[in-house]
């Protein structure tokens, strides 16, 4: 099938582990026989005006812009599907494939953290979202999505405007209603399983492990809540250690 794999950030000062992430989507795309399209800041060209007066620069917009990237690949560039990278996901397996038997398919995510009740005990709990999502030719998902992300930012506050609204926050919404496909291969690394994998163990990883229905191929590195907040050190050592999630 022709795809194409699209990935966006900044065209300057990239850190060495976002480069590294990159860097390793490259090598699965050539494994697979995939074009691969990077996209800098004019992704944010393709958002409208009054879209981005209210949401800036940031993952509101960005949910937008990469529907209009697929859409662009699917229906004016030739591409039987799209698939969309976010720049912080690392591929530990280059022999990963991403396969649904419908027309379209968003990431599942186990996410570990402390219990909301408290006493330090842990909770697994699966999410939908779109670090990862594939859309096909044809897919009828495609422009009401496009659609619904539209009505949803037009009518809201700006000031209320939460960072997953239109992302995870609304796929989830609609996956209770339409059951996506979903692919679980593409991870997520917590804050806490992140300490677990630097220091090569844990019961944060020992749970994400547990309850992951597949093995983990890829995994989304959570940049604004986790490696942004590290040194090269510690990112190197994450990356590095986390061929411990391979192990299922």
């Amino acid at each position: 099938m022709n795809t194409l794999v699209i990935q966006s950030f900044r065209n300057h000062d990239i850190e060495p582990w976002i480069q590294r992430c990159l860097d390793s989507v490259r090598v699965w795309c050539d494994v697979r026989g995939y074009q691969r399209c990077f996209v800098g800041d004019e992704i944010f060209d393709l958002v409208p005006d009054w879209y981005m007066e209210k949401t800036g620069k940031g993952p509101v917009a960005t949910d937008y812009a990469r529907l209009v990237l697929i859409s662009e690949a699917i229906n004016n560039q030739g591409f039987d599907q799209a698939i969309w990278l976010d720049a912080d996901i690392y591929v530990l397996d280059a022999s990963m494939t991403l396969d649904c038997p419908g027309s379209c398919a968003f990431g599942q995510e186990v996410w570990v953290q402390q219990a909301r009740a408290g006493g330090g005990k842990l909770e697994a709990r699966k999410n939908v979202h779109n670090a990862v999502c594939l859309f096909r030719r044809g897919c009828v998902v495609l422009p009401f999505l496009m659609e619904t992300v539209l009505s949803i930012i037009r009518r809201a506050n700006p000031e209320k405007i939460a960072p997953q609204m239109v992302g995870p926050k609304l796929l989830s919404a609609l996956h209770s209603l339409h059951d996506f496909d979903l692919l679980p291969q593409v991870g997520a690394v917590s804050p806490d399983v992140a300490r677990d994998i630097i220091a090569g163990g844990g019961p944060a990883l020992s749970l994400l492990q547990k309850e992951s229905a597949v093995t983990l191929q890829a995994l989304n590195l959570c940049a604004s809540l986790i490696v942004n907040k590290m040194d090269n050190v510690e990112a190197d050592k994450l990356i590095a250690g986390m061929g411990l999630l391979t192990c299922h």
